[in-house]
């Protein structure tokens, strides 16, 4: 594991390109765990975090094949996961973390931070995807720092706490659900009255999860990987 005052990972990450390299990533008051991917000629970086999710959706194994093909892309991924063991439990007892909208937006904006201070990655710009409550989380911390984020991407719901960031959300902000996800479905139309910045919304028709099968899966791809790599660029 690499600790946060090794300043040369991210050049052994790019030598390795493709290949992930663990890192631990000071942010706030923690150390948070990740993997990062950069390939070669990559001009910007996704922040794909994890909070408190079910593990019967799989959702890391969902999140490895949308960051893979990011880097196809030409993006570098990092995945991270915005809690530690001891939080998640102390989460089974008092659901104190899981909708922690304000601990999950100083997480991602302090893991952004610190790409930022790196000589080797400052020139790559930042977008943040999360799913549920962790896309209402990458709402928050573009709205927190909007100079910082170049890009947002929610899927599913990201419930009414996200409401009250969204004015303040200037980034590009791709809203994506399921057709048959209502819930989801109707907290994006409620979120793009809000939203001030660049903004789209787009469903996965006929489907209601977007990674029920390879059809949603692929439509996932296609829709947020363009996005990124649109709104992306090297920053100068």
């Amino acid at each position: 594991m690499i600790d946060n005052n090794d300043e040369n990972y991210v050049s052994n990450a790019q030598n390795t390109q493709s290949q992930g390299q663990l890192v631990r990533i000071g942010a706030e008051a923690v150390y948070l765990n990740g993997i990062l991917q950069i390939p070669q000629d990559a001009r910007g970086l996704v922040i794909l975090a994890h909070g408190i999710e079910d593990p019967a959706q799989n959702p890391h194994q969902n999140v490895i094949a949308l960051a893979s093909a990011f880097q196809e892309h030409g993006l570098a991924t990092l995945q991270v996961d915005l809690f530690s063991s001891d939080e998640i439990a102390l989460d089974e007892r008092t659901d104190f973390f899981r909708q922690n909208i304000d601990i999950m937006q100083q997480r991602l904006v302090g893991t952004a931070e610190w790409f930022l201070e790196n000589a080797s990655t400052e020139n790559l710009s930042i977008g943040y995807f999360g799913i549920n409550e962790v896309g209402a989380a990458a709402i928050a911390a573009a709205a927190a720092r909007p100079d910082i984020a170049a890009a947002v991407v929610v899927l599913g719901s990201a419930g009414e706490l996200a409401s009250q960031y969204a004015a303040h959300d200037l980034a590009p902000t791709l809203l994506l659900a399921a057709e048959g996800d209502n819930v989801a479905v109707d907290n994006h139309k409620q979120l793009l009255d809000l939203l001030t910045g660049e903004k789209k919304s787009e469903v996965v028709a006929g489907e209601s999860n977007l990674f029920s099968n390879q059809h949603s899966v692929n439509e996932v791809i296609r829709l947020v990987g363009g996005w990124l790599s649109h709104w992306l660029v090297p920053i100068v």
